[in-house]
């Protein structure tokens, strides 16, 4: 790269880096400090302390027991993740709970930032503007901050499935595995990057992602005790496919939810919080088609190494696709399916007729979703709906684009 583009390439890192600590960390802070009741951690934080105390984490009531003897609030929502993530929370057993929370907020960001430097690493070779494609897109993800504010927990994993993916990439499977397994026990999504290196045959990572979650979870059963562990797989995780979630209380059809599941659910309504019949059965279909459409489009073996970043990133946005519940501090792990849309319209990997979608997609992504929220309200009848369903709308392109891009011959 010459001195021009370089310099450019550092004014817009700089300029991009100087927007989100003055635009969009500062304000996420300001609103967080002043928040005492920890938001959605609070869910992983009493889960920790009932656990700890001998009890069942997945037992709402328990949950809501223990926070209102702190008198912090008088409930929460119910404790949703693999055993092995209480692991990961114990840290927060000696402190109180706004404590925590503002101490999680500087955690997570630095998660933020260690996922950019992984994908930099990984994605170096694939051209000179990666690293500035990352930064510009990480700083100006206004799901990052949301992640921070809201307390959630996505950065922990995706950081980890990035450095699995990069590693196995890297021709060291078994680091890779493990680094997945763990990510797929802070957060079950990363699991289909699991099943993406079983249709590519990449046994030893997939070994090696399943002994480190057996492993994880015979390490938290001091925690957590067997019969909890047991009840997760058997009676919480199954409630996933259908939306009640535990018992979770939020609407299916609450704006923000960028999932297919949620799209049929508006089409095919049911009476109670849970997706009807006819919108589950159409939702498992769609999401193994789309699984299968992938598969065969990416049959061809031995892809280059831009191909194979390219599935890695369509993996990373069908995982946001096909859950019932895709809110906004999931988009996280649509980023490098953005990096990568960008760098390919750039470089011509992808045929100039993308550039317009990809461009306006990543956009759309990045967008604030308050302010996505107001320009729906303001708007009319079917284009306010259209505007609620537009970072919907993004992900199907970014999958689209990727996905062609994965199993393009010739680009």
């Amino acid at each position: 790269m010459q001195d021009g583009p370089k310099n450019l390439a550092t004014l817009i890192v700089v300029a991009a880096m100087g927007w989100h600590l003055l635009a969009v960390l500062t304000p996420a802070w300001v609103v967080t400090f002043d928040q005492q009741q920890g938001r959605d951690f609070a869910s992983y934080y009493y889960a920790v302390q009932v656990a700890a105390e001998g009890g069942d984490p997945y037992v709402k009531p328990a949950l809501n027991k223990r926070a209102r003897a702190d008198g912090n609030r008088r409930g929460v929502h119910p404790f949703l993740y693999a055993p092995p993530f209480l692991t990961l929370m114990a840290w927060t057993l000696p402190l109180d709970l706004p404590t925590a929370f503002h101490t999680w907020f500087w955690l997570h960001e630095a998660l933020a930032i260690a996922a950019a430097a992984v994908l930099i690493l990984w994605w170096r070779r694939l051209g000179d503007a990666v690293p500035w494609l990352v930064a510009l897109c990480f700083a100006l993800m206004t799901a990052i901050p949301n992640n921070h504010a809201m307390g959630q927990a996505n950065l922990a994993g995706f950081v980890l499935a990035l450095a699995g993916l990069w590693q196995t990439d890297a021709r060291r499977p078994h680091l890779g595995g493990a680094l997945m397994g763990a990510a797929s026990m802070l957060k079950m999504s990363p699991a289909l990057f699991v099943a993406w290196w079983m249709l590519r045959r990449e046994w030893t990572a997939v070994g090696s992602a399943i002994a480190t979650a057996v492993v994880l979870s015979v390490v938290s059963l001091p925690l957590i005790g067997f019969s909890a562990q047991l009840r997760f797989y058997t009676e919480i995780l199954p409630t996933f496919g259908s939306g009640l979630y535990n018992n979770l209380g939020v609407p299916i059809g609450l704006f923000g939810n960028h999932s297919i599941p949620n799209v049929l659910h508006q089409l095919f309504p049911s009476a109670g919080r849970t997706l009807s019949p006819a919108a589950q059965a159409l939702s498992t279909v769609t999401g193994v088609g789309l699984m299968g459409a992938l598969a065969v489009r990416w049959r061809h073996p031995d892809p280059t190494a831009l191909q194979r970043a390219a599935q890695a990133a369509s993996v990373g946005v069908l995982l946001l696709l096909v859950p019932v519940y895709t809110y906004e501090h999931h988009l996280v792990f649509a980023l490098p399916a953005a990096v990568l849309g960008l760098l390919a319209i750039g470089s011509g990997a992808l045929r100039a007729a993308w550039a317009a979608p990809v461009a306006v997609a990543v956009a759309v992504l990045l967008f604030d979703l308050r302010d996505l929220k107001a320009i729906a309200t303001a708007s009319p009848g079917a284009l306010g709906v259209l505007v609620q369903e537009a970072k919907f709308a993004s992900l199907l392109v970014l999958l689209a684009a990727t996905a062609t891009l994965g199993g393009q011959e010739d680009p």
